[in-house]
């Protein structure tokens, strides 16, 4: 469920300037890795028949593997004619744990990616749900490379300053192979068409926080530009999950995303904001990837799996016992110093109107949160009807 997937999901319209740390230098990245960068994106194109070369990748791995400066925003514009970036972090794993909760049916693929994504759905041809993939098992000699394509749905939490969240469908290649004899897993994707109509959503607390209110009403939250029709056009993403300490559990997590997106056809997206989109993935991947007390996946899996067992009535009653945690957690305080209405959180109907999928995505986040400490477990063991794993 990896971030996976995240491929597709991560953005930043910011029509207004947010309060950021020193703006870090861009310096593009060499076009030397362009060919092989091109070679994946082939791959994810429905209109290209393109056989995976390992050797083609040379450039890429040498660029991932490569020391850089922690301060500079990394970008390959060109490549596709869209803004981008590029960001990089270590993951003190190796690549069958990150496989065993990332890339795991029985795990939610929202799970590792709490703060970039609402809805994730891995599609097949006909777009009908099938499972994600099992990736444990393509992690054994590997001899020859394995690929899996598919289609995905995705639908991404509220920007931290516009707070719109779209909806839209990716292709999605899945590779796995050998390099240099340590193992590489490789998302690529890019977008079917242009999302739905952006969404007025509200970050509630601190982004950290993960908590986060979807109106399902068109527009952005800001006072000025409510009345926005805002689309996300295009967007690709190149995620690389490579082994790149033999000699001890160590994944360097290299992510290069693409993005166009704003309204009346006008692209409002620079790429500090796809950077900070980038960061805001990985903070929480990270944390729960590195959680010293995260349990087994598969006690995680049969926690996950009672969720999927409510009914949808037992489902809509607890979107009401929802709705009372959020009250008394913000109870109209916002400690972020983001306004959003604090009646929106009384409002019986919309939870009442969630669909399934909506009101399930909000349980495994609430579910995430406890068992990596970051709310107390008996605040939702009513709400779960079972108490959280932690060890």
């Amino acid at each position: 469920m990896i971030v996976i997937m995240l491929t597709g999901a991560l953005l930043a319209i910011s029509p207004v300037p947010s309060p950021a740390a020193k703006k870090p230098a861009e310096v593009p990245i060499s076009r030397s890795i362009y060919p092989g960068l091109r070679h994946l994106l082939d791959l994810v194109d429905p209109q290209k028949n393109v056989a995976f070369d390992p050797g083609l990748l040379s450039k890429v791995m040498d660029f991932i593997e490569s020391p850089k400066d922690k301060s500079t925003l990394y970008f390959a514009d060109d490549l596709l004619d869209m803004p981008s970036a590029y960001h990089e972090f270590d993951n003190q794993s190796n690549l069958r744990e990150i496989s065993d909760y990332a890339f795991n049916p029985d795990i939610p693929c929202i799970a590792t990616m709490p703060s970039s994504v609402r809805l994730f759905h891995w599609l097949d041809e006909t777009g009908q749900r099938r499972d994600a993939p099992r990736v444990e098992q393509y992690l054994g000699d590997l001899d020859s490379p394995v690929l899996e394509k598919a289609l995905q749905y995705v639908e991404i939490t509220p920007d931290t300053n516009s707070g719109a969240y779209y909806g839209y469908n990716l292709y999605q290649t899945l590779v796995v192979f050998k390099y240099r004899q340590r193992r590489v897993l490789i998302t690529v994707s890019t977008q079917t068409d242009v999302s739905s109509v952006g969404k007025k959503g509200y970050v509630l607390g601190d982004d950290d926080d993960w908590d986060y209110f979807y109106s399902g009403k068109k527009g952005l939250a800001l006072p000025a530009l409510g009345w926005v029709s805002s689309y996300m056009y295009a967007s690709s993403a190149i995620n690389v999950y490579y082994e790149i300490d033999a000699g001890s559990p160590r994944v360097r997590c290299a992510l290069f995303k693409w993005l166009r997106a704003g309204w009346s056809g006008i692209n409002m997206v620079q790429r500090k904001h796809i950077y900070r989109g980038l960061k805001r993935f990985a903070r929480p991947f990270q944390q729960i990837l590195e959680y010293p007390e995260l349990p087994p996946a598969d006690r995680l899996a049969a926690g996950f799996a009672r969720i999927r067992r409510f009914s949808d009535d037992t489902l809509r009653s607890k979107m009401d016992m929802y709705a009372a945690i959020l009250k008394r957690r913000y109870n109209g305080d916002n400690r972020s110093g983001r306004k959003w209405p604090s009646k929106l959180l009384a409002d019986r109907e919309h939870w009442f109107a969630m669909s399934r999928d909506e009101m399930e995505s909000a349980l495994v986040i609430e579910y995430m949160k406890a068992v990596i400490g970051k709310t107390p477990a008996a605040e939702i063991e009513e709400l779960l009807e079972f108490k959280t794993v932690r060890q």
